[in-house]
C-alpha cells in the first residue's frame, strides 16, 4: 500500500511500480547494450561521450536498486522512497538528454513514463511536483546545452515536453482517483454483500427449524446447527457437515427419494435421535431441481400447542361439569357415611355402604385428576442435576406415611444434567413409583421399586426408569397403556400414565413403556427420556437450579 501526504491510498499502484521496476532494467541493459556493442554511434549521436555513457552507466545502477528494493519491499514502496526513485530517474534522463544533443535527440520521451508512474502511485500534490522537477531537468538542459553550445538548442520543444508532462501528470492522476474511487466503491459494497451474507449464515444457524441443502446426489451443501442437532450429527461416530452424503440419516435419505419420485405426497413424520420429526422438501432451481431444500421440524413443538388447546377445551368443559357432578358425589358419599353409622347390625348394608363409599372416592378422584390436567401452568423449565434432585425426591418419599417400602436407586458418579419443571418431574414421578410399588406388592407381597439412571449413546439424551417386580403388562395392554381412563387395577383411575405423559410432553420429554422380557427380576419398565440440555430448539424462559 503506498500512502502520499494527502492520505491517498493505492492499491493497484503497486502494480503501476512492479511494472516501471521491470520497464526500467530492461531499458537501462538496452542502452547499456547498446553502448558496449559501439552501435551507439549509429543509433544517436553524443555531443559529450563522457557525460552520456556515465548517464546509462548511473541509469543501469540505479534501475538495480530500485529493482532490489521494490522486490524487497514486495513492490509496496514508501511514497518518500518512491519518490526518490523516479527523481533519480528524471536526473539521469535529462543527462542523457544533454549528452545526446538535447531535446531533439528524442531522449526526453522517457521521461513522460517516469512521470506517469508518479501520477498512478501518488496524489496530485506529489505527482504535479514530480511532473514539475521533470519539466525544470528538461528546461535545465536546454540551458547547458546553449551554454555549453553541444548541440542545437530547442527551447519549444522543451516548453511542449513540459507541457506534456504536466498533461500526463495530471490526466494520469485524475484516471487514477476515478479508478480508485471505483475500487473503494467496489470495496464497500463487497465488505456489505460479506456482512450481508454473515448475517444470512447467522440467521441460518439461528433458526430453530432445520434446514439443510443438498444436490442432486445428495450430498449435504449446507446444514444448520437444529438440523445437526434434530438428527442426531453432534455423535463422534456420526458426525453430519457439509459435503457429506444425506445417506449419513438413513430415514431422512428414505423420505428424499420418495419425494423426488413423488413429489406430491406429504412426507410422514421419522423419528431420529429419540425425536420425532416432521420433514418438507422444496426445489431450489426449478428449471433442473440440481439443490433441494429440506426443513425439519420437531413434531414435539407441534404436538406440544396441540397439547395446549385440548387442555384448554378440556378445561372448559370439566369447569362445567365439576360442579354439577360434585354436588351430586357428596350427597351420595354423605348419605353412604350416615348409612354406616346408624348402628345397623346388618353385615350386607355396612357391605354395601363400604362400596358406596369407595367408588364414590374414586369418582371424586377421578373429577381431581381431569381438573388438575386442564388446569395445569406451563412447564417452568430449570437445568439441574438430577442425581442431586433424585435424591431429594427419595429423601421426601420415604416419609411418607404408607407401609415401608424399599426403593432402590444409584445416584453416585458424574453429573446428569437435565431441563424438566421440578414439580411435575416429583409429580411424574411419584405416580411412577407408586405404581411400581403397588403391582410389585400385588404380586410378590413387597413394595420394591428400582430407580436406573443413564445417557442414551446415540442422542446423548438423558433417562430414568423406573422398574418394578409385578406381573408386567400384556401385549394387548400395551397398545391402550397411555390412554385415559384405561386401567388395569380394580382402584386405577386410568388417569395416572395419562397424566405422566402429557406433564413430560411439556417438558419436551418422552414417556414410554419399555418391554424386557430378560430383565431381572421381571416387571414393568417405564422411562422418562428427557430432551438433551445443550440442544435446546425452543427459546422458552429456563433458570438453573443450585
Amino acid at each position: 500500500m503506498i500512502t502520499d501526504r494527502a492520505g491517498n491510498n493505492s492499491t493497484q499502484s503497486i502494480g503501476s511500480v512492479r511494472v516501471y521496476a521491470f520497464y526500467r532494467v530492461a531499458f537501462s541493459l538496452l542502452f547499456l547494450a547498446i553502448l558496449l556493442s559501439g552501435a551507439s554511434r549509429g543509433l544517436f549521436a553524443a555531443t559529450v561521450p563522457s557525460i552520456q555513457s556515465g548517464a546509462i552507466y548511473a541509469f543501469v545502477a540505479t534501475s538495480a536498486v530500485f529493482l532490489a528494493h521494490a522486490l524487497w519491499r514486495r513492490f509496496a514502496l514508501r511514497p518518500s522512497a518512491l519518490f526518490v526513485h523516479l527523481t533519480a530517474d528524471i536526473g539521469c534522463l535529462a543527462a542523457l538528454t544533454f549528452a545526446s544533443g538535447g531535446v531533439a535527440s528524442g531522449f526526453g520521451v522517457p521521461l513522460l513514463i517516469t512521470v506517469a508512474c508518479g501520477g498512478a502511485a501518488f496524489g496530485a500534490r506529489l505527482a504535479l511536483l514530480l511532473a514539475a522537477i521533470a519539466s525544470l531537468a528538461v528546461l535545465g538542459q536546454e540551458v547547458a546545452v546553449a551554454l555549453t553550445r553541444s548541440g542545437e538548442p530547442g527551447p519549444v520543444a522543451a516548453g511542449l515536453l513540459g507541457l506534456l508532462l504536466f498533461a500526463t501528470a495530471i490526466s494520469v492522476q485524475r484516471a487514477n482517483s476515478r479508478l480508485r474511487g471505483a475500487q473503494q466503491r467496489e470495496a464497500v459494497h463487497a465488505d456489505a454483500a460479506a456482512q450481508l451474507q454473515q448475517l444470512n449464515e447467522l440467521i441460518i444457524q439461528r433458526m430453530l427449524t432445520g434446514i439443510v441443502v443438498v444436490d442432486q446426489s445428495g450430498r449435504i451443501e449446507l446444514i444448520n446447527a437444529a438440523a445437526v442437532g434434530l438428527l442426531g450429527g453432534h455423535q463422534p461416530q456420526r458426525p453430519l457437515a457439509p459435503r457429506q452424503f444425506l445417506s449419513i440419516s438413513p430415514a431422512l435419505l428414505r423420505l428424499y427419494q420418495r419425494w423426488k419420485a413423488y413429489p406430491w405426497l406429504q412426507a410422514p413424520t421419522f423419528a431420529a435421535g429419540g425425536t420425532e420429526i416432521q420433514a418438507s422438501f422444496a426445489s431450489l432451481d426449478q428449471r433442473d431441481s440440481r439443490r433441494t431444500l429440506i426443513f425439519l421440524e420437531d413434531n414435539r413443538a407441534s404436538a406440544q400447542r396441540a397439547q395446549q388447546l385440548k387442555l384448554a377445551s378440556l378445561g372448559g368443559l370439566t369447569a362445567g361439569i365439576a360442579h354439577e357432578i360434585r354436588n351430586p358425589l357428596g350427597a351420595i358419599s354423605h348419605a353412604a357415611q350416615l348409612l354406616g353409622e346408624s348402628g345397623t347390625t346388618d353385615a350386607s348394608v355396612q357391605r354395601l355402604a363400604e362400596i358406596i363409599i369407595r367408588h364414590s372416592e374414586r369418582l371424586n378422584q377421578i373429577v381431581e385428576n381431569v381438573l388438575q390436567l386442564s388446569r395445569q401452568k406451563p412447564a417452568e423449565l430449570v437445568r439441574f442435576d438430577l442425581k442431586s434432585w433424585l435424591q431429594k425426591f427419595l429423601a421426601e418419599f420415604s416419609q411418607r406415611p404408607e407401609l415401608p417400602a424399599v426403593i432402590e436407586a444409584d445416584t453416585s458418579g458424574p453429573a446428569l444434567l437435565v431441563e424438566f419443571d421440578p414439580s411435575q418431574l416429583n409429580q411424574v414421578l411419584t405416580n411412577l413409583i407408586d405404581n411400581a410399588l403397588r403391582h410389585s406388592a400385588e404380586h410378590s407381597g413387597a413394595r420394591w421399586a428400582t430407580l436406573e439412571l443413564g445417557t442414551d449413546a446415540a442422542s446423548g439424551r438423558p433417562w430414568l426408569d423406573v422398574r418394578d417386580c409385578g406381573a408386567g403388562i400384556g401385549a394387548v395392554a400395551q397398545k391402550r397403556l397411555f390412554e385415559p381412563f384405561f386401567t388395569t387395577s380394580h382402584t386405577g383411575t386410568g388417569l395416572g400414565l395419562y397424566i405422566s405423559r402429557e406433564l413430560c410432553a411439556m417438558n419436551r420429554a418422552t414417556l414410554e413403556y419399555r418391554a424386557d422380557a430378560q430383565a431381572t427380576p421381571p416387571g414393568a419398565c417405564f422411562r422418562i427420556g428427557f430432551a438433551h440440555p445443550d440442544r435446546v430448539l425452543d427459546q422458552r424462559p429456563r433458570t438453573t437450579e443450585t
